[in-house]
């Protein structure tokens, strides 16, 4: 029993609580059971130096033996214990994988000057601690009992011009370290009191050029502790407004120049030559240092360098299984400015554009595109047209046939979006209410949601940026031409673009990284689009988007429009320079809303009922009036729906201002004009009452006004007989060859009965 070890070749023993049977960790290089009293061979690791605590010490011992069942008895007991130690990366790689791993020119010369050291070490040794011609070790034992190995190490060292202490130093570092050539690599890069800086008595590293060509006396400005400091602290004034090389200049004319008052009260320093003030390399290799960040980690801010230094070793789509177990959401500004659709030399600024994609295949199948601010009405217009199942008919308003699967409808279980336009009351409850979930991105980070931001890059790259009127994503210059003169787009047009887009993105791009194993080997091949893929998912049931009502969604989502119902619709209320009132054209009505009798109701009492509509700002064509026995679909009722369609909510209320100024500046023409009619009119009733106070003149007897009104039918024949000869008086002469018609004269009663009347009254 006790020949048999309680551990193996190439362990690490180490005491245990409250033990010192061992001098320390010590490696197992080899097992002896060829002797009565089986012997373990053992072997320091590593070990600090006995005076510098902060060092360890450079000379390794040589093997020594215990009895096999002694360090059995003290692994038993607890005094002795067997590590499990990870070994060395440096030590397990291989060559070319730590040259691999070399990102920089310099590093890898400095490793492949380690390897070719460590190659002659293992060359000089290798005779004593390898089997003849071989690469295999010896065994510890049989070379310990070698009576020749230290004839041997004295006639090798002096063959090589070594001192013996070095090979035998190098061979326990060989034994020690596992009997692997690596365990020879010089450890340069624990050299010089790692953590701690030296002292400086002269400038530290390669003489400058100046200096060796003697134009400088010195070698350079040795730094004490507060220069460090000093370099420190100018190091972080570095800003993306203030390069490196800037923050250099201005920490040097602080502390190492002469400063001179001039009589108008600013400080000029002039800067100590450069061999007695800090170099600009000095300065970036302490600053970053003491600063502990790199230039361009102070350039470009905490939080893009940890979103580009951070990362999980996943992708996002690793989270999800399923479609519509997640979506990501996001808006931006198109970067174009458009053209209103009535005159295309009104112009109008960029849209807003959100967007929901979803995670697992990367479709975008919900998007919101218009004039209103980022908000949470917006948002929930997004969410809603993600769930719209069919979506052919929103694009056929653009001009663009799509088929029904190009963008699918759905309700994601959970939106992924940043701090904006989601994060609302409003949106809790429709969380509530409609069981879909929201998580919130921290502050100012975009890249757990990266694959929603590329993609606005992707739009504004080969779509936005690429149209008459962008601003390419950049604030104007002073004196730089204004992007919007250059505009030429109106919405439609810009919808129907951006419709296509969305197609080519969900039909047309393979995207092979995210289509299944089992869909990309099967016969015949499936093109792996993202169509393909979701179409592919859901038949194999991988589709948890929620089953929502999409009425009542459109109900809780669609924001309100204040509107009025009159007897013959219901009418839009909009802001016309501040005043409320209907805005003309836009009428709604449908049958269903005359079956409900409250048309019928506003005709009777004459008195309009005050309400709200729900209806998309940017979809003019319909809207919803909410009622206790559901939503009533109302249409637009004006006959030209190829203007109504092509317009915004906002582009029509800017029509009506456009109109009502142009009323207010007409209205002195038309005062003018109703002014001259009022003076013509008068004029010639004035002139009436003077020839009727004439004729009143002549008569004997003024006449009642019985009488005056008593003849009006034999007046009218009268008149119609005169109106007759006049017309026959202007009438064109009439040819010899025609023949004159004469008409006679019939005697009339009436005629004699008004003859009579006016001799009479003579």
């Amino acid at each position: 029993m006790s020949n048999i070890s309680l551990f193996v070749s190439m362990d690490i023993l180490d005491n245990g609580p409250g033990s010192a049977v061992l001098t320390g960790p010590s490696r197992v290089v080899d097992v002896d059971f060829s002797k009565p009293d089986p012997l373990v061979w053992l072997i320091n690791c590593e070990r600090r130096h006995s005076s510098q605590l902060n060092q360890r010490k450079g000379y390794y011992c040589m093997p020594y033996c215990r009895s096999i069942a002694e360090v059995n008895e003290y692994i038993r007991s607890g005094q002795c214990v067997v590590l499990k130690v990870q070994p060395s990366a440096a030590r397990s790689l291989k060559d070319a994988d730590r040259l691999a791993n070399c990102t920089k020119v310099k590093a890898r010369a400095k490793l492949l000057k380690q390897f070719e050291e460590r190659d002659k070490r293992f060359t000089a040794i290798r005779p004593l601690v390898c089997l003849t011609d071989t690469n295999f070790p010896r065994r510890i034992s049989e070379a310990m009992e070698d009576d020749s190995l230290a004839h041997q190490i004295d006639e090798r060292a002096k063959e090589l011009g070594h001192a013996s202490s070095t090979l035998r130093n190098w061979m326990n570092r060989f034994w020690s370290g596992g009997c692997q050539k690596n365990a020879l690599l010089a450890g340069y890069d624990r050299c010089g009191n790692p953590g701690q800086a030296k002292k400086q008595s002269k400038k530290l590293g390669r003489s400058p050029r100046l200096y060796k060509t003697n134009h400088w006396t010195t070698r350079g400005y040795p730094l004490s502790e507060l220069d460090k400091k000093l370099l420190g602290h100018g190091f972080s004034l570095i800003t993306k407004e203030r390069t490196p090389r800037d923050a250099y200049l201005l920490t040097s004319a602080s502390h190492w120049a002469h400063h001179e008052i001039t009589p108008t009260g600013e400080v000029r320093a002039t800067l100590f030559s450069k061999e007695h003030r800090p170099s600009f390399d000095q300065f970036m290799r302490w600053g970053c240092k003491l600063a502990n960040k790199t230039a361009w980690e102070l350039i470009i801010g905490d939080t893009k360098w940890r979103q580009q230094q951070k990362t999980t070793g996943r992708s996002e789509r690793d989270t999800v299984i399923a479609i519509g177990q997640q979506s990501f959401f996001d808006g931006t500004s198109t970067d174009v400015y458009l053209v209103s659709f009535r005159n295309r030399l009104h112009k109008l600024p960029p849209l807003t554009r959100l967007i929901l994609k979803e995670t697992l295949t990367g479709m975008i199948y919900g998007v919101y595109c218009g004039w209103e601010r980022p908000s949470p009405k917006t948002a929930q217009l997004a969410i809603l047209h993600g769930a719209l199942k069919d979506k052919s008919a929103w694009a056929r308003r653009f001009g663009v046939e799509i088929d029904k699967d190009a963008i699918p409808g759905l309700l994601a279980r959970n939106h992924v979006a940043d701090n904006g336009e989601l994060k609302a009351e409003i949106n809790t409850e429709a969380e509530q209410q409609f069981g879909f979930g929201i998580a919130y991105t921290p502050a100012r980070r975009g890249d757990p949601k990266g694959s929603v931001e590329t993609e606005h890059k992707r739009m504004h790259a080969h779509l936005d940026h690429r149209l008459p009127g962008t601003t390419h994503g950049k604030p104007r210059s002073r004196g730089e031409a204004h992007p919007a003169a250059d505009a030429l787009w109106n919405y439609a047009e810009y919808m129907r673009e951006l419709i296509q887009w969305i197609v080519k993105h969900n039909t047309v791009e393979e995207v092979p990284d995210l289509a299944p194993d089992d869909m990309l080997l099967s016969t015949p091949r499936i093109a792996p689009t993202r169509k393909n893929i979701y179409q592919w998912l859901e038949r194999k049931g991988l589709n948890v988007s929620i089953n929502v009502d999409y009425e009542a969604l459109r109900a809780f989502t669609l924001p309100d429009v204040e509107a009025v119902i009159a007897k013959n619709g219901i009418r839009l209320i909009g802001s016309v320079h501040g005043r409320k009132m209907r805005l003309f054209r836009l009428r709604y009505t449908s049958q269903e809303l005359a079956q409900t009798g409250i048309l019928r109701q506003v005709k009777l009492t004459g008195k309009d009922i005050l309400t709200r509509v729900k209806m998309d700002p940017n979809d003019l064509s319909q809207a919803w009036l909410p009622t206790r026995t559901g939503m009533i679909r109302v249409i637009h009722s004006v006959r030209d729906q190829s203007i109504i369609k092509n317009l915004t909510l906002d582009e029509w209320v800017s029509y009506c201002e456009e109109q009502a100024v142009l009323n207010d500046l007409s209205a002195a023409d038309r005062e003018q004009h109703r002014a001259d009619t009022i003076l013509r009119q008068s004029a010639i009733t004035e002139s009436a009452k003077a020839d009727v106070k004439s004729a009143l003149a002549t008569l004997q007897k003024k006449p009642s006004r019985a009488a005056l009104v008593s003849n009006l039918e034999l007046n009218r024949k009268h008149e119609i007989e005169l109106l007759r000869m006049q017309d026959r008086e202007h009438e064109p002469a009439i040819n010899d060859e025609e023949t004159s018609i004469e008409i006679p004269a019939t005697p009339d009663a009436a005629d004699d009965a008004m003859a009579a009347f006016w001799r009479n009254n003579k």
